[in-house]
Parts: C-alpha cells; sequence; structure tokens
C-alpha cells in the first residue's frame, strides 16, 4: 500500500484492492439490473475489458465525464475526464500536436515506468475521442482529433505518481481519488453524491444480504472462474427481470468469468454492425464495440 496527502484527505493505493473494488462496482450493477432491490450502485455506467490479471474497468456519469483504471501485474494505470478538459485544455497540447491516439494524454501521467506501459495503453484506449475543426492561428483550416483524458495517475510498486498530485484540484481529479479512498474493498458511496447516506444505510440494513452475496462471488472470482450458488440467486431473482434483461446481465457477467449453476451455453450474439464512413475522410470508422 502506497500513502499519499492530497486536499482530499490522505489517499491510499493497493494494486490488488484496486482490482478487487473494479470487479466489484462492475458485478454490484449488473445485480442491480437482476431485480434483486438494489436500488444504488456505485457505478450505474461501466464497462469490463481483459480479465482480473490484467484488465481495465471504465465508469461514466452518464453527462459525459468518466474515468479508467486498468492494471497489469506491475500495477495500476488511471486516466480521467472531466467534460471540456482533454489534452488541449488540460495538458497543454495544440491542436497542431493532438493525434486522437494514446499519447495525447501520456502527459497526465509523467514518469509512467516502462513496465506499466500496457496498463497506460489499455487505458488510454478506453477513452474516447472527439474531433472538430480548428480555426484559429494555424495558417490553414484543419480537422484534429484528440483523446479524451485530461489527468491520471500511476501504480507500481511502493510509488504512485502523476497529475493527480502535482496538479489535485485540475478538473477530473474528483473521479480517481476514490481509488485511493477505498472502504472494505469497495468505491464510497460518496462517489454517488447526494444518495450517498440513503445508499450507505440501505446496505447497512435493506440490501445487506446482496452486498454480502456480491462481496462473496467477488472473492470467489479473485481465486478463479465462478458461479451463483442456487441459493445466491434465489436472493438475487426474487423479482426476475425480462428474459431478455436477464439473458443480457448473464452475458455481462460471463465477461468476469461469473456465471450460473448448470447455465446452458448462451446463444451467440448478434453481429456487430459494419463500420460507418468517416464523412471529412471517406474511410471506415472504428468497428463499434461491444
Amino acid at each position: 500500500m502506497v500513502l499519499r496527502n492530497h486536499p482530499r484527505g490522505r489517499l491510499a493505493f493497493n494494486r490488488d484492492a484496486i482490482v478487487r473494488a473494479a470487479l466489484r462496482a462492475y458485478v454490484e450493477a449488473r445485480v442491480e439490473r437482476l431485480g434483486s432491490g438494489l436500488w444504488y450502485p456505485v457505478c450505474d455506467y461501466s464497462t469490463w475489458t481483459g480479465d482480473v490479471h490484467r484488465g481495465a474497468l471504465r465508469t461514466d456519469s452518464g453527462c459525459g465525464d468518466r474515468d479508467v483504471v486498468a492494471w497489469t501485474e506491475a500495477g495500476v494505470v488511471g486516466l480521467a475526464y472531466e467534460k471540456g478538459f482533454g489534452p488541449i485544455a488540460n495538458l497543454g497540447l495544440t491542436p497542431d500536436t493532438v493525434t486522437g491516439g494514446p499519447e495525447d494524454v501520456r502527459p497526465a501521467v509523467p514518469g509512467l515506468p516502462p513496465e506499466l506501459e500496457p496498463a497506460f495503453q489499455l487505458a488510454a484506449g478506453m477513452h474516447d475521442t472527439t474531433s472538430d475543426l480548428y480555426t484559429g492561428k494555424l495558417p490553414n483550416k484543419k480537422m484534429y482529433t484528440e483523446r479524451l483524458a485530461g489527468v491520471g495517475f500511476w501504480l507500481h510498486g511502493d510509488r504512485v505518481a502523476g497529475t493527480l498530485f502535482d496538479d489535485p484540484k485540475c478538473p477530473g481529479a474528483e473521479r480517481l481519488v476514490p481509488w485511493g479512498m477505498l472502504q472494505n474493498g469497495r468505491l464510497p458511496f460518496w462517489v454517488i453524491g447526494e444518495l450517498a447516506p440513503l445508499a450507505a444505510e440501505r446496505a447497512r440494513t435493506t440490501e445487506a444480504p446482496i452486498h454480502a452475496i456480491i462481496d462473496a462471488v467477488v472473492d470467489r472470482r479473485l481465486q478463479g472462474p465462478t458461479e451463483f450458488t442456487p441459493d445466491e440467486l434465489a436472493t438475487l431473482l426474487a423479482k426476475p427481470p425480462e428474459p431478455k434483461q436477464l439473458l443480457g446481465v448473464q452475458r455481462l457477467l460471463q465477461q468476469v468469468g461469473i456465471t450460473w449453476p448448470g447455465s446452458p451455453e448462451l446463444p451467440p450474439e448478434p453481429p456487430l454492425p459494419d463500420p460507418l464512413l468517416n464523412p471529412f475522410t471517406g474511410t471506415p470508422m472504428p468497428r463499434p464495440k461491444r
């Protein structure tokens, strides 16, 4: 564990704790969609890639802000974006120097150890890009594309650094602070704002059995692929959702190595649509991801 002072308080960073909290947040959001009675997951909008050894979690506010934590055996890289504050606004880049690739956001993690390069590429790759027409002082009008992240941190061994500490009040920092303030292996309730007191009270009372199941399943998954027990499912599916939604949740949980006991093989997912053409270049845009 690495401790650092921050305007928000004393932050404690631990690679394994971050991975557990990321997995728990993802599972919690899926459990909420099962009709389990869970009301306030800490991350309503989240996307997972990889596994508990090498992977990443992206969480979105639903209003344009987002953060990604990515991990490998070597450590963790976190990158966040607050709407309107990407590399040009936050990191000193210009429309002439951004490329839309990971290098746009590298200034957010100065001093990044080479061992964390795979985690950095993974974290940067999960952030969106945006394109616009620059009409400023450059000789010619031109389209530019920037990768949208404006603040970051890295954790390697007993070292932690990044613009989260160099510029602790910069836009987007608030989305990374919770990863250094984990509570019992989970993100703190205060990340959901004014609903935090109600969420904490429900977790302590009404929803305590659901949270106990989530904790048990997450801990089992950290040891290897697992499945819900019949008793756990009986609690979580007290009011089962529509079959289509249930199937969707099952698919998403299978991505992280959690499934149903004795569940049949899932039917194949429908193919992704063909990529659209970029209206400015006429070339195919990146194929959409699930």
